[in-house]
Order: C-alpha cells, then sequence, then structure tokens
C-alpha cells in the first residue's frame, strides 16, 4: 500500500525540518569554536599601519611625547627603532601602510588593547602622531 498524498507532503515538512535543525546546529557549534579560538589564543605580534589624516580624525589622536614612548613601549620600537620603514608610496583616501611589527612577549590582555588599539571609555580606535604622520595599532595570530 503506497502512502497518500497528505502522509507523504508530511514526511517531506518533518525531513526538510530536520535538515534545516542539524544545518542551524552545525553552524551554532561553528561559530562557538571559532570564537572560543580567536578568545583564547594571543596574537603574536603588534602591528603598526600609518594612515591617512582623515582616518585618524575619525578617532582618538594621541600625540607622542617622551612621556607618551614610555608608557607605549612597543610604539617606541616600532617608531624610533631599527625597523622603521619611513618609505612609501603617496596614500590615496582611506590607504594604510605597513610600517613594523614587533613580536609581543606577553599574551595580550584587555590593558594593552586599551592602551594601543581601543579607548575603554568611548570604544573608539586610537590612533597616534608622530612628527607629522599618524599610525594604528593592529595585531596578527599566527598558527
Amino acid at each position: 500500500m503506497t502512502p497518500s498524498h497528505p502522509e507523504k507532503s508530511t514526511r517531506l515538512e518533518r525531513y526538510l525540518i530536520a535538515v534545516a535543525v542539524a544545518g542551524i546546529v552545525l553552524l551554532g557549534c561553528y561559530t562557538a569554536v571559532a570564537s572560543y579560538i580567536a578568545a583564547t589564543v594571543p596574537p603574536d605580534e603588534l602591528l603598526l599601519y600609518e594612515v591617512t589624516e582623515e582616518t585618524a580624525r575619525e578617532g582618538i589622536v594621541i600625540p607622542l611625547d617622551e612621556d607618551a614612548f614610555r608608557s607605549l613601549p612597543v610604539l617606541d620600537a616600532l617608531l624610533r627603532g631599527e625597523g622603521h620603514n619611513a618609505e612609501g608610496g603617496p596614500y590615496m583616501p582611506g590607504d594604510i601602510r605597513l610600517v613594523g611589527s614587533v613580536e609581543y612577549p606577553e599574551k595580550i590582555r584587555q590593558e594593552t588593547i586599551d592602551a594601543y588599539i581601543f579607548d575603554s571609555e568611548t570604544g573608539k580606535r586610537k590612533y597616534f602622531e608622530y612628527e607629522g604622520r599618524y599610525y594604528r595599532v593592529g595585531t596578527i595570530y599566527r598558527d
């Protein structure tokens, strides 16, 4: 005996619902694992990018002086150390240019992010001004 048309329709609906639920569960697991890995694996390097003045004005601009360099040793190493790359072509609006990178010896903590990347009060990105140029810090993870 073959199933009637309503029984076939009900089976198909159940099958499609089961496939959709399984897909959502798999997507949720993938997202959870990726988020966990990103949150627990520390970045290995801090990168310094030069940006245009227009880009820097969208965030908080911090002028670098001797006191700032003492409290931000990574910027001191990158801007006044041997690895600094001051050369580069002209900018187009929104362009960034890698200036240098430094291996970061410790796990990136919230204090590091607050010092180099984002302002904890406003949530805006920090930009640093030095000798008429503007910079921002980024991070990179290695496998």
